[in-house]
């Protein structure tokens, strides 16, 4: 059975890192290789991006021809125009929103200095930018880049809380050097730390953990009971909440000082297009 290419799926891409660009750059220069060299990552990151692509698109979106004169190139698939160009037409729609959000935000902002009214307290843009992003992971954390490094073939990334009052909330992440790559992270960068309650383990508070592992103290705000496992929503010193799941035997009860612990690799990275 033939799939029917899903272009809207790929598209959604287009905000969280440059796979989009790397398509760009092939249909510019017809060679895989000089679009990585263009976009600024390596030729194994720009196949990943390709064959993301292709899988959210569910087409293929470049023809590779191998040897011959010109010792073989690529080519865009009509499917991977038709996103290019869709991508176009959305880049515009985005900044034309933008730009309305921000003369909305300067006209309250004016009426508020005239005493009219309160004005909001939050970046009406940022927060859109940030529902976009949707996903199954009960836990997404605004987060600042602090510092990435090298360890083998994965990157170390460093973050703290984005957020007024949440800066003290750290949180590390092991990703590929490709997927660090193809985000193009760097200190200072806004995104969205993530992972699912699944991956949260909260214990008793004093319960010793694994070094490399995040861990946090909190106070824990809900408590399920019954069954083998029970789930456990936690308010950190910092502000920050998450969901996440104890074993019964801890018999955690709201308000009861918790430990909670997350792998480094289970935290995904997003950029929300901020």
């Amino acid at each position: 059975m033939i799939r029917k290419a899903s272009l809207t799926a790929a598209l959604a891409e287009q905000r969280s890192d440059r796979r989009i660009e790397v398509l760009r750059r092939i249909q510019a220069s017809g060679s895989i290789s000089e679009a990585a060299r263009q976009v600024g990552i390596s030729y194994k990151a720009a196949w990943q991006a390709l064959d993301t692509l292709s899988n959210l698109a569910g087409v293929e979106l470049v023809q590779r021809s191998v040897g011959g004169r010109g010792g073989g190139g690529a080519v865009l698939t009509p499917d991977a125009l038709l996103l290019l160009e869709a991508a176009d037409a959305m880049g515009q729609a985005r900044e034309q929103l933008q730009a309305q959000l921000q003369q909305a935000q300067l006209q309250q902002a004016q009426s508020h200095a005239k005493g009219d009214a309160p004005r909001a307290g939050i970046s009406v843009a940022t927060t859109l930018a940030r529902l976009q992003v949707v996903t199954s992971m009960r836990n997404q954390w605004p987060c600042v880049v602090q510092s990435l490094h090298a360890d083998g073939p994965l990157v170390v990334v460093q973050m703290h809380g984005a957020e007024a009052g949440a800066q003290q909330f750290e949180v590390r992440s092991h990703i590929t050097n490709e997927s660090a790559q193809l985000l193009g992270l760097r200190p200072g960068l806004p995104v969205l730390a993530m992972c699912k309650a699944t991956a949260v383990t909260v214990v008793p508070a004093g319960e010793a953990g694994q070094p490399a592992a995040n861990h946090w103290q909190g106070t824990a705000t809900r408590a399920t009971r019954g069954g083998s496992v029970q789930e456990v929503a936690v308010r950190l010193a910092a502000g920050v909440q998450l969901v996440g799941f104890s074993q019964q035997a801890a018999g955690l009860r709201a308000r009861a000082r918790v430990q909670v612990v997350v792998e480094p690799s289970a935290v995904v990275i997003a950029l929300s297009g901020e």
